[in-house]
């Protein structure tokens, strides 16, 4: 399952070169509160520090939320622009006002008198004149009201040097004459909303890396679709192919992973498998050396884990295991005490198909018992001949088996960090 990255996407930035800058203001003075907003930060913040995204430490990551004032939001700014030698990653979200005197761009903070927007906010000129000292490539995310006007300056002739600059993109939730959404029942604003949730989930089907234009073109699909406000963009050079992270929905071209509906068959939105890619690589390799016999197996994890960590192939025991397959006795046994030995329990039984079609059989469902083969059953069809494998996964929940969502990951996160899954 390893593969190229797609052609044009520049790769990930270096994690000791890149700084980040995320500001959020929820709550205000004088203007109506935005309780998603902290939730942005708090998300974004999880993935810009995840090892498969941009890997950030913590302390290039900046968080600035409460009542962070205009000076602050300047300073922090000027200073990452400064560190960066890759890459600035600059986020805002929060109320977007604009001047009456000539129409521009103001970023609020709690304090602001939308009676006296020139003088109680950050203008939006202010940090793209911060932006010139910084490396060569640079994102910046507006979601607030009227940030459309932030890529006038993209456009427009007599632009100073950052908007002329080769790896620039900005990325802004709604029409420079438009608001921007905050749905109330929403634990994100609606632009961030999917954002967090493409870099979450990753884009079945999608590339290896996810480059900036790749989040931004299916974030504004998935908008439209809901008839919410489009998002702009605008992109010089590089930029647009520059990578935010590894797509957790990725599978080399020659394994096939279907994914089910959200919730299909009574599962909860966003449950599955997560798995690595090394250990999905080798329950496909083994299937395809068992051809025309079916494989079989477990994957062990620390009990209550739900973490599939260690592969334990057991011999196919059917009389006829090209049709059937089920665990040998002796070595399911031995299995078994292994993991009793180490603190672990099942955590997925695999099995194979020679045929096209990773489904399940009634012999299948017949078998299967949590406790005794774990929470989840991976069935993987390797037909003859040059054609990609199909793996599909199967939650064991309450005497149902229902298919599930798989998410293949580049390695399971180290639990002493308390990063979640991926």
């Amino acid at each position: 399952m390893s593969g190229d990255t797609r052609e044009g996407t520049s790769g990930l930035p270096d994690p000791a070169g890149t700084r980040a800058v995320l500001i959020g203001v929820s709550d205000y003075r004088e203007l109506p509160p935005l309780p998603g907003v902290a939730t942005n930060l708090a998300a974004l913040r999880d993935l810009f520090t995840a090892p498969d995204l941009l890997g950030l430490r913590e302390e290039h990551c900046v968080v600035l939320g409460g009542r962070v004032t205009p000076d602050a939001m300047d300073r922090a700014v000027s200073a990452a622009a400064r560190e960066a030698s890759d890459t600035l990653l600059l986020y805002f979200a929060g109320h977007g006002l604009l001047d009456a005197y000539d129409g521009a761009l103001h970023l609020s903070w709690w304090g602001t008198d939308p009676e006296r927007v020139h003088a109680t906010t950050l203008p939006y000129a202010w940090v793209r004149r911060a932006l010139p000292s910084g490396p060569q490539r640079r994102v910046v995310v507006l979601d607030c009201c009227f940030s459309g006007r932030a890529l006038n300056s993209m456009a427009g002739e007599g632009i100073g040097a950052v908007t002329a600059a080769e790896g620039t993109a900005v990325l802004a939730a709604a029409h420079e004459n438009r608001v921007a959404a905050a749905p109330p029942d929403e634990p994100h604003t609606a632009f961030t909303g999917e954002i967090v949730a493409l870099l979450s989930g990753g884009i079945p089907g999608g590339p290896e890396l996810l480059s900036v234009e790749d989040v931004f073109h299916h974030a504004a699909r998935a908008l439209r679709a809901k008839g919410r406000p489009e998002p702009q963009g605008a992109f010089r050079n590089t930029a647009r192919r520059l990578a935010l992270g590894r797509n957790r929905a990725w599978a080399a071209p020659d394994v096939v992973i279907p994914q089910p509906p959200a919730g299909f068959g009574g599962g909860p939105a966003g449950a599955g498998l997560t798995i690595g890619r090394d250990m999905c690589e080798r329950i496909v390799e083994l299937a395809r050396r068992a051809r025309p016999h079916q494989a079989c197996g477990m994957v062990a994890g620390p009990i209550g884990s739900d973490r599939p960590e260690r592969l334990i192939p057991i011999r196919n025991g059917s009389p006829t295991p090209t049709t059937h397959w089920e665990f040998d006795h002796l070595e399911a046994l031995r299995a078994f005490q292994s993991m009793e030995r180490n603190g672990e329990e099942p955590i997925v039984t695999y099995h194979s198909r020679p045929e096209p079609g990773a489904y399940l059989s009634k012999l299948d469902i017949a078998l299967l018992d949590e406790r005794r083969t774990g929470r989840h059953l991976v069935v993987v069809a390797v037909p003859a001949g040059t054609g990609a494998a199909e793996l599909r996964s199967h939650r064991i929940s309450d005497s149902r088996v229902m298919e599930e969502a798989v998410r293949v990951v580049p390695e399971l996160p180290d639990p002493r960090l308390g990063q979640p899954g991926r």
